[in-house]
């Protein structure tokens, strides 16, 4: 598909005025016992509490991103990562037709990454292929289990999809969920229908399996909501579908998708004050985004697009707003 139009540019964000320091207490007289501390009621950073990740989407489309632009982006990410998520469309299909050329180059740029890096299909990938089943061979081949075959890492990963392209995992806390839920119109409606299902089953299994040990809920995939994804997203009116599930959880959840080519920002939509959803800038014309999450903060969630003239209003200083 051809690239949309951008959407209009989200506010520069202000700065808020901090709370201010409490009133210092009196001393304490003789006849008065020593004053307490108030109670912490969440616990202090530490390394157990912080995950940061990186983000990229819908790159590379053309031989500037393959040979210059995405191979920079990956090469000056910070060391300090816990792993990175492309969200999918690593080609631009209408041009390269699914050739085997563009699976392998992005596969090279993401395989130089200095920590584990998971690998969503857009629908650049497969469902926009001049043949589905090549798109699946090609993504086999060069994409399947990406983050296994390149790093040693100790994530305790659950997969699920033809492809096991699908995924999710706990890591400090944070529940993190990457799902093939892609742009374009579905080449099966029955296919897409069934694997929206199997979504639907394996989040309310990890809930479930996870119950009590995470805070934080992060959902990453390509493609913006629209009608086609209705049968997963629901509209938190009760149906029981994803949004509902968020909903009645009341943990921030953090939505990472592409799919648009720029970046914005909705929060709170469905009416629900614990729901944010971030596209992000594609065709390698920012940096890959950084998220941090601590969960020993009640706003844990920091959002950076890791340039000084690219601004993030929702999240920059800790998401949800106190």
């Amino acid at each position: 598909p051809t690239n949309p139009p951008s959407p209009m540019p989200t506010p520069v964000p202000t700065t808020e005025p901090t709370n201010p320091p409490p009133l210092p207490t009196p001393p304490p007289t003789m006849r008065s016992p020593p004053p307490t501390p108030p109670p912490t009621a969440l616990p202090l950073p530490t390394e157990d509490t912080i995950t940061k990740f990186f983000l990229v989407a819908d790159t590379p489309y053309s031989d500037k991103e393959r040979y210059t632009l995405m191979p920079n982006h990956i090469a000056q990410l910070e060391d300090d990562g816990d792993f990175i998520v492309h969200l999918g469309d690593l080609m631009y299909a209408v041009k390269d037709r699914c050739r085997e050329g563009a699976y392998s180059i992005a596969a090279q740029i993401l395989s130089t990454a200095k920590m584990p890096t998971f690998v969503l299909p857009g629908d650049n990938d497969i469902n926009d292929c001049p043949s589905i089943q090549h798109g699946e061979d090609m993504w086999m081949k060069y994409f399947h289990l990406f983050d296994k075959k390149h790093w040693n890492h100790s994530f305790d990963v659950t997969r699920w999809g033809k492809l096991n392209e699908s995924f999710g995992f706990l890591h400090k806390r944070v529940l993190f969920l990457g799902l093939n839920m892609v742009g374009g119109t579905p080449y099966d409606w029955t296919e897409k229908a069934n694997r929206h299902r199997e979504h639907l089953e394996q989040v309310k299994a990890l809930f479930n399996a996870h119950e009590g040990k995470f805070d934080v809920v992060v959902l990453m995939k390509h493609a913006i909501p629209r009608y086609p994804h209705s049968d997963f997203f629901g509209n938190g009116s009760g149906d029981g579908l994803f949004i509902d599930m968020i909903k009645q959880l009341g943990k921030p959840t953090i939505h990472l998708h592409g799919d648009w080519h720029s970046y914005y920002e909705r929060d709170g939509e469905y009416g629900i004050d614990n729901y944010v959803r971030i596209s992000l800038d594609g065709e390698s014309s920012a940096p890959p985004l950084s998220v941090t999450i601590d969960v020993s903060k009640p706003n844990p969630i920091t959002v950076t697009r890791r340039q000084s003239n690219l601004k993030v209003n929702c999240c920059a200083n800790g998401w949800p707003r106190q």
